[in-house]
């Protein structure tokens, strides 16, 4: 039965990371919810998600390191976000926010320049408006996409 459950859960956290990368605690947290639907106490699931978890890192399926490359590398050039939503996310998906500090400070990422990359994009909609509207529709955008103050106060001042 103990075999059993290991593999059920085993195939569950392989199909999940077959979707999409997980983070640690992303995965220890839907193992415990399938634990939780399968009515399975909590010391019989406890050793089962522990097991689970160490196979998927000894076999590199859930590596937090990846996940913090995986979004410079990818997600923040297709979708320019600043600092604080960077941090944000990366708190939400469990990963140690002091390591995504540093990851972010290591890349000494020009925030001002993806600030206005990602304007760019969007100016067009904003040409009709005067230019009192235009800069606080900007603003509003760039704090929305977590830009810091300092960040959205330069790049207003290049409109």
């Amino acid at each position: 039965m103990k075999k059993d459950l290991y593999q059920r859960f085993l195939s569950y956290a392989f199909w999940l990371l077959g979707r999409r990368a997980y983070s640690k605690s992303e995965i220890i947290k839907k193992l415990q919810l399938k634990a939780k639907k399968l009515k399975l106490e909590e010391g019989q699931a406890g050793d089962i998600k522990e097991r689970v978890v160490s196979r998927l890192e000894e076999l590199n399926y859930i590596n937090d390191a990846k996940i913090l490359e995986n979004y410079f590398e990818y997600r923040l050039p297709a979708r320019p976000a600043g600092k604080y939503i960077f941090l944000n996310e990366m708190r939400r998906r469990g990963i140690d926010v002091g390591a995504a500090k540093t990851a972010w400070d290591s890349r000494r990422i020009d925030e001002e320049k993806l600030a206005e990359e990602f304007i760019a994009g969007k100016i067009e909609r904003f040409k009709s408006l005067d230019l009192q509207k235009r800069k606080k529709r900007i603003a509003g955008l760039l704090a929305r996409r977590g830009f810091s103050t300092d960040t959205v106060w330069s790049v207003l001042g290049k409109i």
